[in-house]
């Protein structure tokens, strides 16, 4: 079944979005703020004046703007309200669990299906086996409208249906992603110092992402269990490696930063008493900053 889809914000992420709908062959309106930026969708979609005029005819409204505080302008008004009650509102635009519900509250006062998504890809990937896409929200309106949101990732995935579901798993990864970016970033840096060349140090990127890779599967089961026993290597050692790279960071000058936080957060996990455990066992410490 063919849709029209509304698209509300034009910049990178949200042109890639409706020529991706419009490459499935559905119909396409899109709105930008700045009509100029929407131009270069002509071609494959219909422009509006306003938002209220991309939703008018439109069976989903794709939102993909700056920020939640842009959306409490654009898409969470009264007028809004009335143009789309009894249609969906799919929520792309980046943000919280706590924004999610925000947007659902507006969503129900007005009569508003409502998902909320997150998109885990560069606009480049859209269309395409690389991107992944997380809803969540009411299942039966996701599983209605899943077919046209296939147009945007191959991955599709209906996290949950609490509404702040998607929200936190694309923060966890993300977090996961840009840690895991400064560390080597700052490896490289750590290297070049001591005359090995980025290159050279990129040269041995299966390890270092291997041992992240086998790491985190030994850690799925241990916090399951939250239980760290194990005999691979113990806090007390990671310690102990990890003051070697804190005392070469510091004799060599590098922003320093990273190296003392990551020591800091380790070393007091054994100070708590978890030092015979493995790794994963650091994670009772955020377990106790939760509750």
């Amino acid at each position: 079944m063919k849709e029209t889809v509304a698209v509300l914000g034009t910049g990178k992420m949200g042109t890639a979005l409706a020529r991706a709908f419009a490459a499935a062959g559905h119909s396409v309106v899109a709105w930008n703020r700045t009509p100029a930026r929407a131009e270069p969708l002509r071609t494959v979609a219909m422009l509006a004046s306003t938002p209220a005029g991309a939703a008018r005819d439109a069976s989903l409204l794709v939102a993909s703007l700056t920020d939640y505080g842009v959306c409490s302008q654009v898409l969470f008004t009264a007028e809004m309200g009335e143009s789309l009650q009894g249609k969906t509102v799919v929520q792309l635009t980046s943000g919280t669990p706590s924004n999610a519900r925000t947007g659902a509250a507006w969503a129900a006062q007005h009569g508003v299906y409502y998902l909320d998504g997150a998109i885990l890809a560069y606009p480049s990937w859209i269309a395409t086996d690389y991107a992944t896409v997380f809803y969540a929200g009411d299942r039966t309106v996701f599983d209605a409208h899943k077919p046209t949101l296939q147009a945007l990732a191959n991955n599709t995935v209906f996290v949950a249906d609490a509404i702040g579901s998607a929200a936190a798993l694309d923060c966890a990864i993300l977090e996961a992603c840009y840690g895991g970016c400064l560390a080597f970033l700052h490896a490289a840096a750590m290297c070049e110092s001591e005359g090995i060349s980025s290159s050279r140090f990129f040269e041995y990127k299966r390890i270092f992402v291997s041992a992240i890779d086998l790491t985190a599967d030994a850690a799925k089961p241990m916090l399951e269990r939250r239980d760290y026993t194990g005999d691979q290597c113990s806090l007390d050692t990671h310690v102990g490696a990890l003051a070697h790279i804190v005392s070469l960071s510091h004799e060599i000058g590098l922003d320093n930063r990273l190296p003392d936080t990551l020591y800091a957060v380790y070393a007091a996990a054994v100070a708590a008493g978890l030092g015979a455990k493995e790794l994963p066992a650091v994670y009772e410490l955020f377990r106790a900053k939760r509750t």
